[in-house]
């Protein structure tokens, strides 16, 4: 067996390396100018940048420990290891703490731990293996069913914590890296269309949904009927109405999930996106204050610690969920761009290391990686627009959080480690 030792790091890939480490060391600077205004008066070490640069620092340890460990070792237990995300995942909701209205967390003395942070590696350990076993295509519904239950366990658990905004990254980010292993058109499709009426089932309310989907289901029916071979009119009638049943049920189910399984300033945060509810001073004063933040930036920023909703303390959770405000007013729309292409740049990096694997196992996890990545990035950004609601997304590598930074370098360094070591697996 292969011995690894540290000096095997050179063999990583360092472009990618070196972008993240940009991308993080300019996380720390934007969670400084916050800590800077937000509690002038705390010795380093006690400020959210100090803490950051400390996980920063610690990360060094789990990418030792990814250099020195067998690439096949991942590889050989990743079915376990992804059984362990759902054993976390399912012991927070019992022994977790609650935190702003969610059991997402354990904590021992003063370390918090999140678990689902975890499972996004853990799962895409999982998707892999699956993906990778001889013979299996998404073309089977078996296989399907397979890959649903898979993905669908630890979406099942976040939602009963509830997370919302885990779930929705989640969800995206596998079904892009489905789509790009063989997940057929039509299914994506009909994701679309639950999303469209979970959208308006919010917007309006559930009856009136059911009220558009009959005559809409009456006519598709009268098409297939009168356009479909006589002997299969019935056959296909039949799946046109079936398909309308599950649709009114997801409608009136998604009503009930939005009700349940967000907490009240989410769903506040989103009737106003959907014009449901006008607010001056509550969730919709924080995005207005967002928007605000980025148009005074300009075209080159108010300078690094300068800007007057970062002064004035106006966005809320600025320093995580809000981290793309303060570069946009204080490096304006050439600082943004250059953050948004620094970011891409990894992302399609990854994406070409992705492709050049000689494994599928390590081409679908490289695949996982980038997808959480775009997501996460977008979907913040479109936050901080207001054209998504606020439902706690952060940018990895920059946003302040401990689990997160840790779990997503875990991430990146797995795939980079079956990256340097991908001829291995043909000998």
């Amino acid at each position: 067996m292969k011995h690894y030792t540290p000096a095997d790091i050179i063999r990583y890939d360092w472009p990618s390396i070196l972008a993240v480490l940009i991308i993080a060391v300019w996380g720390i600077m934007q969670i400084g100018s916050v800590d800077h205004y937000l509690n002038p008066e705390a010795g380093f070490w006690q400020t959210h940048q100090g803490k950051q640069t400390l996980w920063a620092v610690m990360a060094a340890v789990f990418v030792m420990i990814i250099v020195l460990t067998p690439q096949r070792f991942f590889i050989r237990w990743s079915s376990l290891i992804y059984l362990i995300s759902l054993l976390l995942l399912a012991g927070v909701l019992v022994a977790g703490k609650e935190i702003a209205g969610a059991k997402s967390w354990y904590v021992f003395g003063g370390v918090s731990f999140q678990p689902s942070e975890a499972a996004k590696w853990m799962t895409a350990l999982g998707l892999a293996k699956l993906l990778s076993e001889r013979d299996f295509h998404l073309r089977s519904v078996r296989n399907l069913l397979k890959t649903a239950l898979l993905l669908g366990i630890p979406v099942a658990l976040i939602l009963l914590q509830p997370d919302m905004g885990t779930v929705i990254v989640f969800v995206l980010a596998y079904v892009m890296v489905l789509f790009r292993f063989g997940l057929n058109g039509l299914m994506i499709m009909i994701i679309g269309w639950l999303t469209l009426l979970f959208l308006l089932s919010l917007r309006f309310s559930p009856w009136h949904v059911l009220a558009g989907l009959v005559p809409l289901m009456l006519l598709v029916s009268l098409v297939v009927y009168f356009r479909a071979p006589r002997k299969f009119r019935w056959r296909f009638v039949s799946l046109v109405a079936a398909a309308g049943m599950v649709s009114a049920a997801w409608a009136f189910g998604a009503d009930y999930l939005f009700r349940t399984a967000l907490k009240p300033h989410q769903q506040k945060r989103i009737a106003i996106m959907l014009g449901k509810l006008e607010d001056a001073k509550g969730a919709g004063y924080h995005l207005r204050q967002s928007l605000i933040a980025i148009s005074n930036g300009g075209m080159h920023g108010r300078g690094y610690m300068k800007g007057s909703q970062l002064e004035g303390r106006f966005i809320p959770e600025q320093h995580t969920d809000y981290i793309f405000t303060t570069i946009a007013e204080q490096f304006g729309f050439v600082g943004s761009t250059l953050f948004i292409a620094l970011y891409l740049f990894l992302i399609l990096r990854l994406l070409w290391l992705a492709e050049r694997q000689k494994i599928l196992f390590a081409k679908v996890f490289g695949y996982s990686l980038a997808a959480f990545l775009a997501v996460h990035l977008f979907l913040n950004i479109l936050m901080t627009l207001g054209l998504f609601p606020t439902v706690g997304i952060p940018i990895p590598f920059v946003s302040y959080g401990g689990s997160a930074f840790w779990n997503f370098v875990i991430f990146l360094f797995l795939f980079l480690h079956f990256d340097a070591h991908r001829d291995e697996f043909l000998a």
